[in-house]
């Protein structure tokens, strides 16, 4: 068995900053977009102060709407395909399969 050098946190710093910047170039400023959105989205929740309630049955959504948010970011950022050259739209199909799993076992459960 070859035993590989540990890496330095400034080698895996660096290589994790790459990953970023080539991410950032392949589907824009995702996370700000996907921000406004929900904040768009969640105005019903927001309290005067800046705070949101949210009822708990709104909590398993929210992360899974977030991710196909970010989905459809790159697609509207790159719409002749993904510069990395993953399927946005399997990646949404995917996380549609697992809300309606989700919403079958609620109701089964209940």
């Amino acid at each position: 068995m070859i035993q590989k050098e540990k890496r330095t946190y400034e080698e895996i710093g660096k290589d994790l900053g790459s990953l970023v910047a080539k991410k950032q170039k392949a589907y824009g400023k995702s996370v700000n977009k996907t921000f406004e959105i929900l904040k768009i989205l969640m105005s019903e929740y927001s309290n005067d102060d800046g705070t949101y309630t949210i009822p708990e049955e709104l909590l398993r959504h929210i992360f899974l709407q977030a991710r196909i948010i970010d989905k459809q970011n790159r697609i509207f950022t790159h719409p002749n395909g993904d510069l990395m050259g993953e399927s946005p739209y399997r990646d949404m199909g995917g996380y549609s399969i697992i809300g309606l799993s989700e919403i079958e076992l609620k109701r089964n459960i209940e």
